[in-house]
This record gives C-alpha cells, structure tokens and sequence, in this order.
C-alpha cells in the first residue's frame, strides 16, 4: 500500500507544478468593484430596496436595527422604517422622493432624504402656519382620522369620511361590531323584538283604512230588579222616578263606539291648524353621524407630551425650535428624536442622522 501511495505521489507531481508555473504566467485581471444598485419602491411590497442597510446604520437601539438589517422580514419593524422615512411624512415632492405607498406616506433612496424633509417640514411649520408648540404641531403633523359629530342643519349634508375597504369590505353597517350594537341595548341586553301594534276591526283606525267590521256583540250583563221607592214620611211626596232606558259610558262602554267618526280628510285638516310640538327646532335627522373621535384626541394629546416632555415643557408652551430668519435652535434636535420615537414605536432615529439633517438645513430669510 505504501509503494501505490508513492507511485501515485509521483504522477501528480509534474501535473501540479505545470498547474502553477500556468497561474504564476498568467497576467492579472483587474476586477473593477461592482456598483451598488440605485435604490427603488416596491409598491407590492411597501418598502424601498435599501432599508435593511439603511436601517442598521442609523436606527436605534443598535441590537434590534441589527437584527432587521440580517432578518427578512422583523416583526417589530414599523412600515415607515420599510419606507426609509423615520417620521412618516405624506408624499409632496420632496427631494428624494422615490414613491409613496397607498396612504400617500413617503419612501425615500435614504434615511438622511426623511430626516431632512422632516426637519424642513417642522420649519415651514413654524415660519409659514405658526405652529410652535407641540399640539399645535401634532395636530397637523399625525391629523385626527376623524371629526367631531355636530348637528346639521337642515338642507345640508353631513360629510362622513370614507371607511377604507381593508377595513369594512362591506361597508360601515355590514360590520361585525355595526350588527353587534344595532341588535343590542346599552350595556349588551339583546334588544327584543317590538310587536306590532294591533288594530281592532271595529276600531276608528280600521274604519279610516277602509276596512271595518262588524263590532261584536257586547255581553249581555244581568240586570238587577229596580228598588221600589220608600214611602216618605211627607204624603203625597215619593222618589223621582228613574230613567230605566237611559244608559251611560261606563255602564256600556261599547256604546262609544257608535259615535259618528269624522272623515279622514277632516282630520287631516284638523291636525294641519294644530300647533307645532317643538316650534323652531329642525326636523329630526336620522342619518349617520358622524363617528367621535375620542382615541385620536388622547394619542393627540400623549404625543404632544412625548414632544413636549423631550425639552422640558408642556404641549402648549412654545418648543423654541428656529430663529426667526430659519436658523435651528438646540431644541430641534431632542424633538426630532421624540418625534421619529412616536412614529417609529420600536426602532428610532440615532443623533447622528438628526444631527446631519439639521446641519444641512440652510438659512431662510426673516419671516415677514
């Protein structure tokens, strides 16, 4: 076995070194580095084709923007993080802007494309609206879905806002929790269901619908032999005699019924002279309100005090954000980083990405 191993050792000898005198006579190829792609929006997927790397470099905290950086698909990533647009801003053009998704938020080539939008964004509030403090802010920046129902008037329609289809694919009343409220009572008592009300045959209801019938015969009551009258003391003087053949309502209560009932066309005459129940009030409106907004306003109010809180004021003390001729002031910073926070839930902006955006904002000239 020893003598095959070192004759099959010597005829691999020559092979190898021929091998190598080829690859050492070989003249080297240069390999130009391979261009990164340009960046682009997946509509069907909802997110830009860089935001794993994007997301690793500039997210905190570092352990999780790692983890979205190697996983596919992390389920505690936030659909703007998919978009590179660390404060969920609306699509209007601003520079590099790749696409938007179905609800009009942006998606960027980068993250510092977002950040610098949303720094601009916040500045335009300030100089251009006059929002300075962080309800005012909120309010325009993350809008209630919704409005606060109110009563209409009479002639005009009440604007309801559109349910989205993912939601309600059959419509507001086809929901479950419609059907549920409509067939319940406050509190979660089935309603029942309310009889008919019902119309004798011989009743003025029956005979004003044209439809009368013979009433039926009233039962016959045992009458009671009349009293005698006592003789008086006084001569010649006796008891008024009675009246045997007059009978009275509560006695027959079916002779009521055989009063001449008045026709239908003076009734409505009658009614027409009547006065209003509630004179001056509008006519009832039985369309569908408009739903509150009672949630909205308290994730209003709590992101404003997330805002707010990152400087050490309240939601309606002014945030002191820029100079008047458009100059960052040091707050900015600390909002933007509450704000990409809020927006992002996991995951949030580093100072890094804040810091350059803010450094890149350019003067303004004084606001008028």
């Amino acid at each position: 076995m020893l003598l095959n191993a070192l004759v099959l050792l010597a005829s691999l000898t020559p092979l190898l070194e021929n091998r190598a005198a080829t690859l050492l006579a070989a003249p080297p190829v240069a390999t130009a580095p391979a261009e990164d792609a340009p960046p682009h929006f997946d509509p069907a997927a909802r997110s830009v084709s860089n935001w794993h790397a994007q997301a690793g470099e500039f997210l905190l905290p570092r352990a999780l923007a790692l983890t979205a950086r190697l996983a596919e698909d992390p389920p505690y990533v936030a659909r703007c993080v998919r978009l590179n647009n660390g404060w969920c801003i609306k699509s209007a053009r601003w520079p590099g802007e790749i696409g938007a998704d179905a609800e009009g938020h942006t998606a960027f080539a980068t993250l510092a494309d977002g950040a610098d939008a949303a720094a601009s964004l916040l500045r335009r509030y300030v100089r251009d609206y006059g929002r300075r403090n962080a309800l005012a802010i909120v309010r325009r920046w993350a809008p209630s879905e919704c409005r606060v129902a109110t009563p209409a008037r009479v002639g005009r329609e009440v604007a309801t806002p559109a349910v989205s289809a993912t939601l309600a694919p059959r419509g507001l009343g086809r929901t479950l929790r419609a059907r549920f409220l409509a067939s319940h009572r406050p509190g979660g008592v089935p309603r029942g269901r309310a009889k008919a009300l019902r119309v004798q045959p011989w009743s003025p209801l029956a005979r004003m619908a044209g439809r009368p019938a013979a009433r039926p015969a009233a039962a016959r009551v045992p009458r009671v032999a009349m009293l005698q009258p006592v003789p008086d003391i006084a001569a010649g003087i006796s008891a008024e005699p009675s009246r045997a053949g007059t009978t009275r309502g509560a006695a027959d209560p079916t002779a009521l019924l055989d009063r001449k009932v008045p026709s239908p066309d003076r009734m409505v005459a009658e009614s027409a002279q009547l006065p209003s129940i509630a004179a001056g009030l509008p006519l009832l409106d039985l369309r569908l309100p408009a739903p509150l907004c009672t949630g909205d306003e308290v994730r209003i109010q709590a992101y404003a005090a997330r805002i707010s809180g990152s400087v050490g004021l309240k939601p309606g003390d002014d945030l002191d954000l820029f100079e008047p001729d458009g100059t960052p002031r040091p707050n900015l910073a600390p909002v933007m980083l509450a704000m990409s926070a809020v927006e992002l839930g996991t995951l949030r902006a580093g100072p890094e990405l804040v810091a350059g955006a803010i450094a890149r904002l350019k003067p303004t000239t004084p606001a008028p």
